[in-house]
Parts: structure tokens; sequence; C-alpha cells
């Protein structure tokens, strides 16, 4: 295995954490160094495997997907990490949703995505579910074994499109296409969201079960505020909503004015 040519090989590495616009991040990336040097690790393919195929793809320069960031810690030491966090509230409730859209079309992703559908597990049961199998997944899975600040790069995703902007001149890419990231396609979801978000049984039952998580989650905000010179995570928001209303004022309305509701409850939780 020639460790040498892999190290200078590739140089993002970029984990893609479910429901945080890993896709439409992965688009960019394919449009920046084009599909041929775009490596997607979704598989999960032990590391050795993964190097046999990279020896074979020596265009590669990128590798994106799903795994844990601890996965390529001994190789690649001059690739740019990268990785994009949500609040793990809102992610857990989109992902809910997002598995419910799926029914529709005949998916299933897992034994448990199979039995909440199922069992039509409400949201909260569905929360006492995972509790007992899969929790705090950034902290357990994506996170595990390494530090935020390990990364070059962590992006907010509710922030998605000015952190974007913001790696793009960090690392002086060429102008791209840049697309609105994926929404959540079940019916009224919207809505849906803003009920979970007033339910405080819901809610309390989320925190419990995502402490670690949403510890990194601030960690992410305190590094974007350092990043942003912002005096703390707080005013991340209130900048936020500030650049919503205004763009509320010119564009749409109705819409985007319960998505800037959402974004206050989303606050809360920092």
């Amino acid at each position: 295995m020639n460790k040498l040519s892999l190290d200078s090989q590739v140089e993002i590495i970029s984990v893609h954490v479910h429901k945080t616009a890993g896709g439409t991040f992965g688009r960019v990336l394919k449009q920046i160094y084009g599909e041929s040097q775009l490596f997607s690790d979704y598989q999960g393919e032990n590391l050795e495997t993964v190097l046999v195929k990279l020896l074979a793809q020596p265009q590669a320069r990128v590798i994106h997907g799903h795994f844990p960031a601890e996965k390529y810690q001994e190789h690649f030491s001059s690739a740019k990490r990268i990785i994009w966090l949500r609040n793990p509230i809102i992610q857990f409730i989109s992902g809910y949703f997002f598995w419910k859209s799926q029914s529709q079309k005949g998916v299933v992703f897992s034994e448990e995505h199979k039995s909440m559908l199922d069992n039509n597990m409400s949201l909260l049961e569905f929360a006492e579910f995972r509790a007992t199998h899969f929790i705090n997944p950034l902290a357990n899975f994506y996170c595990r074994g390494v530090d935020l600040t390990d990364f070059y790069f962590v992006g907010v995703q509710e922030f998605f499109q000015d952190d974007l902007a913001e790696l793009k001149q960090m690392l002086g890419w060429p102008d791209f296409k840049m697309e609105v990231f994926n929404q959540n396609k079940y019916p009224n979801y919207l809505e849906h969201l803003k009920e979970a978000l007033e339910d405080k049984k819901l809610l309390n039952k989320l925190i419990a079960m995502n402490r670690q998580d949403l510890q990194l989650y601030q960690t992410a905000l305190d590094l974007r505020a350092k990043r942003k010179k912002l005096s703390n995570s707080w005013e991340q928001y209130e900048l936020d909503l500030k650049l919503s209303q205004q763009k509320l004022q010119q564009i749409q309305g109705g819409l985007e004015r319960k998505q800037s509701l959402i974004s206050k409850k989303v606050a809360l939780f920092n």
C-alpha cells in the first residue's frame, strides 16, 4: 500500500451527517472537483477496502459520505476535514418526517425504519424507541474519537449559504451554482415541526436523549462565532433572524414567516 501517494492524493475529507444538507454539499463538491475526482463512501466499507479502491482511482481528490471521522484519522494527513452540523432536536424531527415520507415510495432504509412504519409510531413513540437503540449519533458515531477542533471547517446547517460562501473563499474555489438544500417533502412539514417544538413532553425527551449531541452543536456554534468574530452564538441567531426578516419583506411572506418563527424556536436550545 503506497501510503505516501494516498496522502498527497486526497485534499478534502467531508463527513456527511444525515439531514444536514450533506447531499447539497456533495453536489457542490462534484461541481468543483468533477465526478471522477469525488469518491463516495456511503457503503460502510472497511478502511482497507476503501484504500484499495482509492489506489485504483488516483484522480480522486475528495472523500465524501456517511462515515465516522475517525475512520481516516491515520491517513491523508494533509487533507482538510469538513463537517456540517445541525440542531440535533430539529435534525431528529426532520429525520422522522423524512422517513415517514419514504413510505409512500415503498423505500425502507433499515429494520428500525421498518419498525417505525409497521407500528405507525408517533414522533414521541419514535423518540422513546430510539432512546433504547441509537442516541447521540454525533457523539457516538460521526464525531466519535475526534474533537470538532480537529476539523478544518465546521459548518452549521442553519447558516448553510453563508457558511458555504465563507468556505468557498477560504479554499479559493471557483464560482459554482448555489443550490437550495433539500426541503423535507412530508406534507405540511413546517406545521408539523412547529407543533413538535411546542410539545414540552416531546422536547424534554429529545433534549434528554441528545445531551451529548446538543453540547457538540453548541461547540460548533461557538467555533462559528469565533470564526465570524461574533460575541456569542446567540448573536448569530439575531443576525440570521434580521436577514430573514429583510428577505421576508422583499420576497415571499407567508411560508417564510413560518420559517422565521421556527428559527426563533431553534434558538431556544442554545
